[in-house]
């Protein structure tokens, strides 16, 4: 342990910008505080970096450097502080890559769920389109525009039978035009 003597001659030195007591103190605690750093940040590589950076500082800032402890004290705080801060902004780079991955991901599905359902639609209404005319004309009354079978009948001047009959067949020509791009169940759970 250094005197109280010693101390004030090392931190005058430092401030002034003696070089051999920049050396001497960075050859007596370099490694020192390297270790310590490690036990914080888990990284050999990022705990030389910090203490060097601290180091650079030190040196680089000298003249503004105000040590009310022990040179020793003002080390491993400084260090332990500057782990910190690296810690502190690796969990917050960590949730931002996090929330940028997850918008990212998000926006994918969705754009993906978007241009499905575009293709479906357009699939759905080519398909509708290839129906003949009358037995297209009674579904899209029917299940576009939510009109019942009698009333089909009453507007079109045929019978309920014939109603139902074409839109029996518009379902199947539709499942069967559907099919090669859309699951049975899902083509029934559209149509009905």
């Amino acid at each position: 342990m250094q005197d109280n003597a010693s101390e004030i001659v090392l931190q005058q030195g430092l401030i002034e910008g003696n070089v051999r007591i920049f050396d001497y103190l960075f050859q007596h605690y370099y490694s020192g505080l390297v270790v310590f750093a490690i036990k914080i940040v888990h990284e050999k590589e990022v705990a030389e970096d910090i203490v060097q950076e601290f180091f650079y500082r030190l040196w680089s800032d000298r003249n503004k450097l105000v040590i009310t402890k022990s040179i020793k004290s003002y080390f491993f705080t400084s260090v332990k502080n500057k782990c910190f801060d690296y810690m502190r902004h690796q969990k917050v780079r960590k949730k931002t890559e996090d929330l940028i991955s997850k918008e990212i991901l998000h926006e994918s599905i969705t754009e993906r769920e978007f241009i499905i359902e575009t293709e479906l639609k357009e699939r759905i209404e080519q398909a509708i389109e290839r129906l003949p005319e009358k037995c297209r004309k009674i579904f899209i009354l029917n299940r576009m525009e939510g009109y019942k079978p009698d009333k089909i009948a009453e507007k079109e001047n045929i019978s309920i039978r014939t109603v139902e009959g074409h839109i029996g067949k518009a379902l199947r020509l539709l499942r069967e035009d559907l099919k090669p791009f859309v699951p049975a169940y899902i083509i029934t759970l559209l149509l009905s």
